[in-house]
């Protein structure tokens, strides 16, 4: 029976271990600017984080070939109509490589979509293809982009990933792993 006990917590530990192990692969950087702007916006922090990964793999310095900027990748045009709806006095372009003013403009916009279209999914869709797409899309009969379906379930896998990841006992509420500047640190989540 010892033998049985043994192996089995074993096996429980190289799980646990696996399962933290993947945190090198889905860091969670900008928690705290994520999750207080989501709550803000009453958008889900784990939604979020697989967004801003399939969008820029949380690099702040990310331009896109269409010229979209920083983590969650928006457009000039599209961050500085942001900017005026939410009232930031000043707005410029380079505040979109400001990790925390990205964040907040991007899930804003999301928010601001959610609310346009009724639902996430249609929601994402406008986000990464233009709500014109997405109105589109919804309206007729015409197929969805496959770039625009692929984003789609990218960013809803690492949704579920993020929420595995980091609400599990032990593995999600003890560390975090946060790679920032190319070094891995630990540090205790809230």
């Amino acid at each position: 029976m010892r033998k049985i006990a043994g192996w089995v917590l074993l096996l429980l530990f190289l799980f646990v271990t696996a399962l933290a192990s993947l945190k090198v692969f889905y860091p969670f950087p900008h928690s705290a600017a994520i999750d207080r702007w989501a709550s803000k916006y009453s958008l889900d922090p784990y939604l979020i984080a697989g967004l801003i990964r399939a969008e820029s793999h949380f690099r702040s310095d990310a331009v896109s070939p269409a010229g979209a900027i920083g983590l969650m990748q928006i457009m000039p045009e599209t961050g500085a109509w942001i900017a005026q709806a939410i009232g930031i006095e000043g707005y410029s372009r380079q505040e979109l490589y400001d990790s925390e003013v990205n964040i907040r403009l991007g899930i804003w916009y999301l928010s601001y979509l959610v609310d346009r279209f009724g639902d996430i999914d249609t929601a994402l869709m406008a986000y990464n293809a233009g709500p014109g797409n997405a109105e589109r899309w919804r309206s007729s009969e015409d197929e969805v982009f496959a770039e625009t379906k692929q984003y789609l379930q990218r960013v809803r896998k690492g949704e579920r990933v993020y929420r595995l990841l980091y609400t599990l006992p032990i593995i999600g509420s003890v560390v975090r792993v946060l790679p920032t500047d190319g070094v891995t640190s630990l540090r205790t989540s809230p």
